[in-house]
């Protein structure tokens, strides 16, 4: 249980640093904190930063699906196995591609459509 316990902590914090925007104001100070990115803010990250987001979605994914989701968690597994995390973000940035109308929404929960579509597949 304390593992599990400091698992999910260490997972949380990696997530976290996810968030940070590291940027600077160009002309007024930022208003707004915002604790999450949307798929507009996702397309809009450089390449080589898409690549490190897709693997902390794909970390929280498979931490929230093993505690949470025990009958999907071996499907899922199974069917990521194999895959490369160039793969996975692929298979995101194809997703967000032929959903145009989930931009708006958080990258994370477009994600989860993405992967669940993975799971389900035939």
């Amino acid at each position: 249980m304390k593992k599990k316990i400091i698992l999910f902590l260490v997972l949380l914090l990696l997530f976290s640093m996810l968030l940070i925007d590291y940027g600077y104001p160009q002309e007024e100070e930022k208003k707004v904190v915002s604790s999450f990115l949307s798929g507009n803010d996702y397309l809009d990250l450089a390449d080589a930063y898409k690549i490190f987001y897709v693997i902390g979605l794909l970390d929280m994914w498979s931490y929230v699906a093993y505690s949470d989701l025990p009958e999907i968690y071996p499907i899922f597994r199974r069917k990521i196995k194999n895959m490369s995390m160039q793969q996975v973000e692929a298979i995101f940035d194809k997703y967000l591609e032929e959903h145009p109308e989930e931009w708006h929404f958080s990258a994370a929960s477009i994600f989860t459509g993405a992967i669940m579509e993975i799971i389900f597949d035939n």
